[in-house]
């Protein structure tokens, strides 16, 4: 439908963002973040396991392990990512999701989840996520010292070391077309599948460890009040923030 702004009262002002996709910010619980690192400090230790559960054929990353999360330990944190989720289409649903005809609401479906282990020198080039609606990282662990790499990378013109990049479009006087974020454990970013990010390397002995996963987003009909069948979830963690690249 046309954005009709012919009910606007005097005064009215109401920021627009209908070109750029947006990405969703939320803080996760640290008790997940302790429990998907005991998951992946188990994991890795049968490498029985590891290799059947191998996801790097499948992803463009220069990786040492990039490995699947089994369906089990994902349903136990599926309150936190459904919450979310579920924020992020009630805010976008309109401009992010005009596919969706009037009269139905969404049903969402977790396509795969993956651990990403990264080591110094290693990167994930500028690529997007293909079969699916929307894409998310998550952050579990960073190296010691990677404060003190940033320290000084930070007297660069560029800082960008263990960063994560999003790109989109070009940009203008009035508009940025990247987004450089500097992870912290707990940080949880929701975006649409096909923006273009990138992670940059690192020097840094130690971990860097996220996780990413690929979710579909389908029409459903409406139930008998007329109200869109929602995500249901937990309340627990934070949604504190939503920004576009405009």
């Amino acid at each position: 439908m046309p954005t009709d702004f012919s009910k606007s009262p005097e005064g009215h002002i109401a920021p627009l963002f209908p070109f750029a996709p947006m990405i969703m910010y939320a803080k996760m619980p640290m008790d997940l973040v302790r429990r998907m690192n005991k998951y992946v400090n188990k994991t890795v230790k049968d490498e029985k396991k590891v290799k059947s559960l191998d996801h790097s054929n499948n992803l463009v990353g220069k990786l040492k392990q990039e490995f699947l999360i089994e369906s089990d330990e994902l349903d136990k944190h599926l309150p936190f990512f459904n919450n979310v989720i579920g924020k992020y289409l009630d805010t976008d649903l309109s401009r992010s999701f005009k596919s969706l005809a009037q009269g139905t609401g969404y049903g969402i479906e977790y396509k795969s989840a993956w651990i990403v282990r990264q080591f110094a020198g290693e990167y994930n080039p500028a690529h997007i996520h293909t079969e699916c609606s929307m894409s998310c990282v998550g952050y579990l662990k960073l190296p010691e010292k990677i404060e003190e790499e940033w320290e000084e990378d930070y007297k660069d013109h560029y800082p960008a070391n263990g960063h994560i990049e999003f790109l989109h479009g070009s940009s203008g006087k009035m508009h940025m077309h990247t987004l450089m974020v500097k992870p912290s454990v707990g940080d949880f970013f929701i975006f649409p599948a096909d923006l273009i990010h990138m992670v940059y390397p690192f020097k840094s002995e130690g971990e860097r460890r996220s996780f990413s996963m690929n979710i579909e987003v389908s029409q459903q009909k409406i139930d008998m009040d007329g109200k869109p069948v929602k995500v249901e979830g937990s309340k627990e963690g934070h949604v504190a923030s939503k920004f576009d690249l405009a």
